[in-house]
């Protein structure tokens, strides 16, 4: 966070990890005593605000909140890793907000998780907090709105506009207002491990020239370096973890990740932030298991 200009105003505590960059104008706000956790890796756009009135905050690995998003806390948010909200979002978890791995929100999109309307003295029934949960690798394609109460399940995909008033199983593709499941539409096909291990090989080779990468040669392991032999860091790819005996005993400048969980242990070095960067976009998001 060195050399931004960030204001934190209140009773709360502000944790922030390696290699996170926040833009300037980011506005922290407690009303109440609170802690605010980003991890490593993550991207805060400028004129990002949190607002905590109770409930801590956390933020996952290698997540981005871009320009003008707000984070409104009262029973508290937590957003999990390799997640991405676009321009002007609005993410309340006044009545608690979870969300998954790998959930893409598209610009000015909003999440509820309270409604407050007209008089309670008046006789007004519009009042209430409902917690909402969005499961991994969920996808609201952008100006999309989900009402409190709701939980989305994983691998779905809320097209455009959608306005999700109640909840939905697993990979459910849904579109309109009221938000509908729409039956014939599905994005995902199976893959086996065999296949990811193909695609895998194919993305990092092609990438090797231009991030300055060499593979080393493994029967069984993708292992890559730096082509600068004086740099010792490397990443190691194996298919489970049941494989890492393959590659020995690792130094502690060596990433080694698994494809069949996407976990990967956490070293911080230039080559892990290079190459999981490179995969992150819509290749293969994998995730700290430190």
């Amino acid at each position: 966070m060195s050399g931004s200009t960030v204001e934190i105003v209140g009773p709360g505590e502000v944790l922030v990890g390696e290699r996170t960059t926040i833009a300037d104008g980011v506005q922290f706000i407690f009303h109440r005593p609170a802690k605010l956790v980003i991890g490593d890796y993550c991207t805060i756009g400028p004129g990002v605000k949190f607002v905590i009135d109770g409930g801590d905050v956390e933020v996952g690995d290698w997540t981005t909140l871009h320009d003008r998003c707000l984070v409104l806390s009262g029973q508290g948010v937590r957003i999990g890793q390799n997640c991405w909200f676009g321009q002007n979002c609005v993410l309340d978890g006044t009545g608690g907000l979870t969300v998954g791995n790998g959930v893409r929100v598209g610009m000015y999109s909003q999440i509820w998780s309270h409604v407050a309307a007209g008089e309670q003295i008046e006789g007004c029934t519009l009042f209430g907090t409902r917690p909402v949960i969005i499961e991994d690798d969920v996808w609201l394609v952008g100006s999309c709105i989900v009402a409190s109460g709701v939980t989305i399940g994983r691998r779905s995909v809320a097209l455009i506009a959608s306005n999700i008033t109640k909840s939905w199983p697993e990979e459910s593709t849904l579109a309109g207002s009221p938000a509908s499941l729409k039956e014939k539409l599905s994005f995902y096909r199976p893959i086996d491990i065999s296949e990811k291990w193909v695609l895998l090989e194919g993305w990092l080779n092609t990438a090797c020239s231009d991030l300055g990468l060499v593979q080393v040669p493994h029967e069984r392991a993708l292992i890559y370096r730096w082509i600068d032999q004086s740099n010792e860091e490397s990443i190691v790819f194996l298919k489970t973890e049941q494989d890492e005996p393959l590659v020995g005993s690792v130094g502690p400048r060596t990433t080694v990740c698994f494809l069949s969980s996407k976990g990967y242990r956490k070293r911080l070095t230039d080559i892990e932030h290079r190459v999981l960067k490179y995969l992150a976009g819509n290749k293969a998001r994998f995730k700290s298991i430190n």
